[in-house]
């Protein structure tokens, strides 16, 4: 029995050049990261300046596996992942307000350029921020203050190729931040081209899966390679030294081997002087956002119950779609068929209504999700 959940796959690439990258500590690199080799997803390389990571091209999922019994090399994930974000990632406290801007390109499975566009951030505080995406299919302005959050321009919510555009630069644990009920994590030493690094593995405390890793380089806190969602890999070049952390300028993502993402970020600097003018929502933007969200699609972080399929689909092709409403935290509250055999209906409502999905939250408050979920009997 296969199951979706209407996750979306793409395929994309970006530009191959990129601009200067300004502000504190930025063209300080430290003499550690000055010298790091480059990632690259592939098979083999000939240079010795450039590692290699093999490309995942499969993912494997087992229904039954043996109880996880923690070891002497497990970890405390949800400790681990907060002090990584604080050296790795542009979030965390202590940090002064910054400006990034990253150029992208997005690539179908044939290697076509599909989409190009710019991100571009002004950050003073989880809760004071502008984000602007340009592009030729998404355009729209996030002004996030001490009333809430607004938005002009396009109003549906970054889909998963937008959101990991920030993301990768801005919170590259951002996936592991999701596995957090019935998963563990431990460490352990990978080799790449003969090179090791020390990795974090997240896996499934039930059932065999191919874990999420993070790979750092050898004695120092920077990542330099990341295997995240489904066939999704990571690897972050051209590290430098921006309030204490270590963001990448150039992060590319293969899926199943081929690019999915290249970004390039040609801008990241201090913001000196706060402006409280720009964080004031133009006069068109529509908030403050809450209540409830109808265009996000939220992955379940416990989907152990299955449909009981009614005898007279047995052996049939049936796909059926379910409305369901995520309440505030990330358990179903209502469930109604809405597509397919209305005799499988009632199974997969009741299967449904099992699941916990992460909490959304808007600024830094959970709030309700009505999205579909799509069952599939083969």
């Amino acid at each position: 029995m296969l199951r979706s959940v209407g996750v979306l796959v793409f395929s994309i690439s970006l530009l191959s050049s990129f601009g200067s990258v300004y502000g504190q500590d930025v063209s300080a690199v430290t003499n550690k990261t000055a010298d790091l080799k480059t990632f690259v997803v592939a098979t083999e390389t000939k240079s010795d300046s450039v590692i290699a990571v093999p490309p995942a091209k499969s993912v494997t999922f087992g229904l039954k596996g043996d109880k996880y019994e923690p070891g002497a090399d497990a970890v405390d994930l949800p400790s681990w992942l907060g002090k990584q974000a604080a050296v790795n990632g542009l979030e965390s406290a202590g940090l002064q307000p910054w400006h990034i801007v990253v150029r992208y390109d997005q690539f179908d499975e044939e290697g076509d350029n599909v989409h190009s566009g710019v991100y571009e951030e002004f950050w003073a505080g989880p809760r004071k921020y502008k984000r602007i995406y340009k592009s030729d299919n998404f355009n729209q302005t996030d002004y996030a203050n001490d009333k809430g959050l607004y938005r002009s321009g396009d109003q549906k919510w970054p889909d998963r190729t937008q959101s990991q555009i920030r993301a990768e630069v801005v919170a590259p644990f951002y996936y592991g931040a999701t596995l957090t009920q019935g998963f563990h994590a431990r460490i352990m030493e990978r080799s790449f081209s003969s090179y090791n690094f020390q990795c974090l593995l997240i896996e499934r405390d039930q059932r065999s899966s191919d874990p999420a890793q993070y790979c750092f380089e050898p004695g120092i806190s920077v990542l330099r390679y990341s295997r995240g969602l489904g066939w999704d890999q990571t690897v972050y070049n051209d590290i430098v030294s921006f309030q204490g952390r270590n963001p990448a300028r150039r992060v590319d993502v293969t899926a199943g081997g081929k690019r999915y993402l290249e970004l390039r970020v040609e801008t990241l600097e201090l913001i000196p002087n706060i402006v409280e003018a720009d964080f004031v929502p133009s006069p068109e933007a529509a908030g403050p956002i809450g209540g409830r969200i109808t265009d996000v699609s939220l992955r379940p972080i416990n989907s152990s119950s299955f449909p009981q399929w009614p005898a007279s689909l047995r052996g049939q092709h049936t796909t059926v779609t379910v409305r369901i409403v995520i309440g505030k935290d990330g358990h179903v509250l209502n469930a109604r068929g809405i597509s397919g055999p209305s005799e499988a209906y009632k199974a997969c409502e009741d299967a449904v209504r099992k699941w916990v999905f992460q909490p959304f939250f808007v600024l830094d408050q959970p709030v309700e999700v009505e999205q579909n979920v799509e069952f599939r009997f083969n």
